[in-house]
């Protein structure tokens, strides 16, 4: 598969602010100071690492997206970390 347990990296930008970590548990502490509120856009990030693909490429797998409000944030993050 594409990466090792613990070498997944995790990145978000609420507001223009950025902030991106390979520790999960600096990673729960900082996304959940998030201001949720009308006007909120956070994107979040999660990276898998690099291999190669269906055709032979080193690429970097990721999943991301953005998000308006908690509750779908969270189901992305409990989605994309999924084992």
């Amino acid at each position: 598969m594409v990466s090792k347990k613990g070498s997944s990296n995790y990145l978000v930008k609420v507001n223009g602010q950025r902030y991106e970590t390979s520790s999960i548990r600096r990673f729960y502490n900082h996304i959940r100071t998030i201001k949720w509120g009308s006007g909120t856009l956070a994107y979040l990030r999660v990276s898998y690492g690099k291999d190669k693909d269906i055709h032979g490429k080193i690429i970097n797998f990721y999943n991301d997206g953005e998000y308006t409000n908690k509750k779908e944030f969270g189901d992305a993050l409990n989605a994309f970390l999924e084992t």
